[in-house]
């Protein structure tokens, strides 16, 4: 009796770790191989919009200084005035730390290369600092801590796509796109579904604050803050937060700002200056 008791234990325990580690293997597999077309579309049609946000921060000491180059995060172009583009991102992508003596932050285009990824085609060795300098350095225009959003502004004379607010928001099991720059990674394109029904609560690691978020399936990891969620006509529908791991550190679920909180964001921007 109890060696049969001790199999059903064995088998119930091998069929939770089955579940917990190889479903959330496959289901990005399966989202990207389902959603090819639209990867796609988004490809083809939306990614230079995605911008990649960089921050230099300066410590110097008593005798010596440092520069340190962040890995990065995202954001998405949403209007262009002249050779000014507006990007939309979250507001704790480009909040500077209190500890730092100095923080730059610069916005590289969708076509531009990280240094490392410079140097490996070719690219002249002029130092870390002085590569990164040569990109726009932002403007804040505008920053709401408690929906974790924040506009920026850029000048270049380079053509990038500028991509609209949808006016409507998403619903439980839409189709999103997210296009972001996860990690080392530039211009990534991932599929899923928007997997709550409503709105989720989350408060940020200090407990200050508390965002009304959407959940969707679509692969994000470190770096893709900031980064925009589109629907299938190509318009924003959320911006992502964060996201969501298991015990095997596997993808679980991102989570997004979502538009209607955006929308919200961008009038109050609007009743505050002409630009908008």
């Amino acid at each position: 009796m109890k060696t049969k008791i001790r199999k059903i234990l064995i088998i119930i325990l091998a069929s939770t770790i089955i579940i917990l580690f190889v479903i959330p293997s496959i289901k990005p597999y399966y989202n990207q191989a389902t959603n090819k077309e639209f990867i796609e579309n988004v490809q083809s049609n939306a990614l230079s919009a995605n911008v990649k946000i960089v921050q230099l921060t300066y410590e110097t000491g008593l005798n010596s200084s440092s520069i340190t180059v962040s890995v990065g995060a995202s954001g998405v172009i949403i209007r262009k005035e002249g050779n000014r583009y507006f990007v939309l991102t979250a507001n704790h992508v480009i909040t500077e730390l209190d500890y730092v003596d100095k923080t730059q932050i610069v916005v590289m285009g969708y076509d531009d290369l990280d240094y490392n990824f410079s140097l490996h085609n070719g690219g002249e060795y002029v130092g870390i600092e002085n590569y990164y300098l040569q990109f726009p350095e932002i403007t804040v225009e505008h920053i709401d801590e408690n929906s974790d959003l924040a506009l920026i502004s850029f000048t270049s004379d380079k053509d990038y796509t500028v991509l609209s607010v949808s006016e409507d928001d998403a619903k439980y099991g839409d189709k999103v796109a997210s296009m972001s720059n996860p990690s080392d990674k530039r211009n990534i394109v991932t599929a899923g579904k928007i997997g709550s029904k409503g709105f989720w609560n989350y408060k940020d690691e200090a407990g200050k604050f508390k965002y009304s978020i959407i959940k969707y399936s679509a692969v994000t990891s470190a770096g893709s803050s900031g980064s925009a969620l589109l629907n299938e006509e190509l318009e924003i529908v959320g911006i992502t937060l964060g996201g969501n791991e298991n015990l095997f550190r596997q993808f679980i679920s991102g989570m997004a700002i979502p538009n209607d909180q955006i929308r919200g964001f961008l009038r109050e921007y609007a009743s505050d200056t002409d630009i908008y």
